[in-house]
């Protein structure tokens, strides 16, 4: 059964309106609204910076329509924030303002018993006395009732109620029919290369490479109607996996699939008439504000219907509504793994503060993995001694073990058979890997990637192991490899949710 319609002036309308323009308003703010330099990591320091914007803007823009589109965006920053202190809910206070039927407000966790905010008259306030502090005041209250709240109730935390497609969530379970397709898109990737870029070597999940595919689906396809007649060949749907894949590879998004419910309200995803159902598409559900994507979609959208003849441009633009990983991100994600502590997150960001929310691109997020102390690197640029680097890598690997694993005599010399060897003893046992070097300042990557897995603790004991990561190498980015160490299940989410490919 379908859900009662609200009149369009109730205040359940108003609230749900409100709520589904949220992310419009967050991503308005960030990427046109605020200069560079503004922190969107929603934390109260934040609001200090908010609300200096906030004044210098009103000093400087006289159009009325851009002032209120300031004020509305800043708004829900700045709800979204009080919200993580004092925890509660949206909701709307009906009592009129100016010409609008009441305004959206944040109702705190209701233990505190506190009264609404309203972001509106905060905003009003600020602007008003002009002191720059009215934010950091007002924060201050909240969490003087949380701290009171917590003397009397030892452990009690506020809770915030979840903020559709705004807090982070857990991506769906996978569904077999999404297992099913990648697992069939990806064994059929080298045949859908071949045919669609006439062999040539494009398919490396670069950016760029969305331009390529662009252009093969235009020539293709003169109309929509043309593309809709095909969507469920191999060509079409190598095309959404390739899209997909590489907003996945450089963005950190995941494949998600909504089977038909039959329950489902007319144009919810799960119903026949939403684009969302039966077909695979690419979300960032554990972003705040994150993207999100139905390839298929994007595809049908370059191309012209017959009677109008337009189509959109810019793969390349979708890539822009996605949020790439940061440091925040890959630190709260090991912590949900249980590969590290609370502490750890917590000293890794205070090192990094200056850039810890910053977006990554894809070649920096293992970086970010080894600086959480969950992988190694081995150094792609030249080195001052070859042994001494191999057996830094060793130790660092074997350190990772939890003494599981002790790696000693380490050694790089020459042998009469197999040329140049690297040995060293694996919890006492020697160990000779073969290498080659073309000279004497740069280590051999492959023998490292054939060498690492002697570092393995014993599987009947620790199944952790060293997996070799790959990632889209963009321009100018680094060349070293890198090795996470993590279980079987860690390495499934790694993967899954931030773009890589474990080996």
């Amino acid at each position: 059964m379908g859900t009662e319609t609200q009149p369009e002036n109730s205040p359940q309308h108003l609230l749900q309106k409100w709520m589904g323009d949220l992310p419009y308003q967050l991503l308005l703010l960030e990427k046109v609204l605020l200069l560079e330099g503004f922190s969107f990591d929603y934390t109260p320091k934040s609001l200090d910076t908010l609300e200096a914007r906030l004044l210098e803007h009103y000093d400087s823009v006289q159009d009325t329509k851009k002032r209120t589109e300031f004020v509305e965006s800043a708004m829900a920053y700045l709800g979204e924030v009080l919200l993580g202190i004092a925890g509660g809910a949206w909701g709307w206070n009906t009592r009129p303002v100016d010409d609008l039927p009441g305004q959206p407000v944040v109702w705190p966790d209701a233990e505190l018993e506190l009264s609404p905010v309203a972001p509106m008259l905060l905003i009003s306030y600020a602007l008003r006395i002009r002191t720059g502090t009215a934010f950091a005041k007002e924060i201050e209250r909240l969490r003087q009732a949380v701290a009171e709240r917590q003397h009397s109730v030892p452990g009690w935390e506020p809770v915030k109620e979840h903020t559709p497609r705004v807090d982070p969530r857990a991506p769906l379970p996978e569904d077999p029919a999404l297992t099913a397709w990648l697992a069939e898109r990806t064994e059929a990737l080298p045949a859908w290369a071949e045919n669609a870029f006439d062999g040539a070597w494009r398919w490396n999940f670069h950016p760029d490479t969305l331009d390529w595919l662009e252009a093969v689906v235009r020539q293709r396809f003169a109309t929509v109607e043309e593309f809709d007649a095909s969507r469920d060949e191999p060509f079409v749907q190598g095309a959404c996996w390739y899209m997909g894949e590489v907003i996945r590879r450089n963005k950190g998004a995941v494949w998600q699939y909504i089977p038909f419910d039959s329950d489902a309200d007319p144009g919810v995803p799960g119903s026949r008439e939403s684009v969302w159902t039966e077909v695979p598409f690419v979300d960032q559900p554990d972003k705040r504000v994150g993207g999100a994507a139905v390839p298929l979609e994007s595809l049908r959208e370059l191309l012209p219907k017959e009677d109008d003849g337009k189509g959109k441009d810019g793969l390349s633009d979708v890539l822009f509504c996605f949020r790439s990983s940061s440091y925040a991100h890959v630190g709260a994600l090991l912590q949900r793994l249980a590969m590290v502590s609370r502490e750890k997150v917590d000293s890794v960001l205070a090192k990094y503060a200056e850039f810890a929310y910053q977006e990554l691109p894809p070649h920096e997020v293992p970086d970010a993995l080894e600086a959480f102390g969950v992988a190694i690197s081995a150094h792609g640029d030249d080195v001052d001694d070859l042994e001494e680097s191999y057996a830094g890598i060793l130790k660092e690997a074997a350190a990772l073990t939890d003494g599981a694993v002790t790696i000693t005599d380490v050694r790089l010399r020459e042998d009469e058979v197999n040329g140049e060897v690297l040995e060293f003893a694996r919890n006492g046992v020697l160990v000779t890997q073969q290498t080659e070097h073309t000279s004497d300042d740069y280590l051999d990557h492959l023998a490292i990637v054939e060498f690492i897995d002697h570092v393995d603790p014993d599987p009947g004991h620790d199944t952790r192991r060293f997996y070799v990561v790959q990632f889209v190498r963009l321009r100018d980015a680094n060349y070293e490899t890198y090795f996470v160490f993590a279980t079987p299940e860690q390495a499934a989410v790694l993967e899954k949710e931030l773009g890589l490919e474990l080996r």
